[in-house]
């Protein structure tokens, strides 16, 4: 590890669930990385899955480990993860999400010093009534939080209707890296993965990188293209991952007469070369709060096709760097992808998406608000309350 600023004297451990799959891991994982130029950094997870465990800079950490949370509540686990502050005096903690926010707490409540709490909220709709009843239980954790980080201003004004705050409230978007998420290097690559798919030069690819979950609705990607294919425009569709519906996708392509318009490429470590054979990426998701995802493909020069949800305008100029459309609207959404079967126009866009990135969303500019944001905290001294809502 490199000589560390002053700064580092108040060391941070990032907190989360577990390595697997996911936008809040990632994000996890790229704030430990970089906060590490500035900071002595620990990370943790509770449950041992461990899919992005090879992204963590593991030279990086002063310490890197499993909790092996066996229950809700593992005092054993708690105990650990105060054991980690004190063991690299570590006093603040940055948490994703709720159960790592909880462990949080119960550390802080146990350590004889104080402990600043942060917790990075990447959730906006619940999905079930199991979820809306375990945020009433870690409700009173978020209030006890030093601070409450959503990733975009639409999340924020979402919880704060519902009384869901910390004792100061910030929005940081998340970002992605400009110069790793590039087009330009696998531009040679395009033909050979569209032969792969059995697409061909002059097809018009639409792709989506997300697990093949229900919330990420890939059959209104596959029910646009077949009401697109009726309409003389067939394009084709380039699924990056996979996941449980996979065989359900494959069938209802069938039923729809689209299933030679689509290539599933099953798990990908490195989504790029993939994106960079798109013309242009959707999320039809029923629930997004700030998309990472999204961003990568925007960063890639593609412009991106989103369901209205979340911070998705905040993400999209609708017409200038992709389209936004009705969560659910089939017709709506083939009606973004007829507008982008114009070549020029999805690639003057896609241009725009890319130089939005750049501008406003770089991973640089996210780590340098959390810096800020670590820099001002003083465990000593918690922020007064915000105020009820008006």
């Amino acid at each position: 590890m490199g000589p560390l600023s002053s700064s580092a004297a108040r060391g941070v451990l990032l907190l989360t669930s577990r390595l697997g799959m996911g936008g809040a891991e990632r994000h996890t994982i790229s704030l430990a990385n970089l906060l590490s130029r500035e900071f002595r950094v620990a990370m943790a997870y509770l449950k041992c899955e461990e899919d992005l465990i090879g992204h963590v800079r593991r030279e990086a950490m002063a310490e890197l480990k499993c909790l092996h949370a066996r229950k809700r509540i593992d005092l054993d686990a708690a105990r650990e993860v105060l054991g980690m502050c004190q063991r690299h005096g570590l006093t603040t903690i940055v948490c994703a999400n709720a159960f790592a926010l909880m462990y949080a707490q119960i550390a802080r409540w146990m350590s004889p010093t104080p402990i600043e709490v942060i917790q990075v909220f990447h959730t906006t709709k619940l999905r079930s009534l199991k979820e809306v009843l375990e945020l009433v239980f870690y409700r009173p954790f978020f209030w006890a939080a030093n601070h409450v980080v959503f990733v975009c201003d639409a999340q924020r004004r979402h919880w704060r209707r519902r009384a869901l705050w910390g004792r100061a409230t910030h929005t940081i978007y998340n970002g992605v890296d400009p110069s790793f998420f590039d087009p330009k290097p696998f531009e040679a690559g395009v033909g050979r993965l569209r032969a792969q798919a059995g697409f061909g030069p002059d097809d018009r690819v639409v792709g989506i990188c997300a697990v093949l979950r229900p919330e990420k609705r890939h059959a209104d990607l596959l029910a646009a293209l077949a009401v697109c294919r009726a309409g003389g425009k067939p394009w084709k569709a380039m699924i990056i991952g996979d996941g449980p519906l996979r065989s359900t996708l494959d069938e209802q392509a069938r039923q729809l007469g689209v299933a030679d318009d689509i290539f599933v490429t099953g798990y990908q470590s490195d989504v790029r070369p993939w994106l960079a054979a798109c013309d242009v990426v959707t999320l039809p998701s029923n629930s997004e709060s700030f998309s990472i995802a999204a961003l990568e493909a925007m960063s890639m020069g593609k412009p991106m096709l989103m369901s209205d949800v979340g911070g998705a305008r905040e993400q999209v100029e609708h017409g200038v760097n992709g389209l936004v459309f009705v969560p659910g609207d089939v017709a709506a959404f083939a009606n973004c992808l007829d507008t982008c079967w114009d070549p020029q126009r999805a690639q003057a866009m896609g241009a725009a998406a890319r130089a939005r990135v750049e501008r406003d969303f770089s991973i640089s500019s996210m780590v340098g608000h959390y810096e800020a944001l670590l820099r001002a905290a003083d465990p000593q001294h918690a922020p007064s309350p915000e105020p009820w809502p008006r």
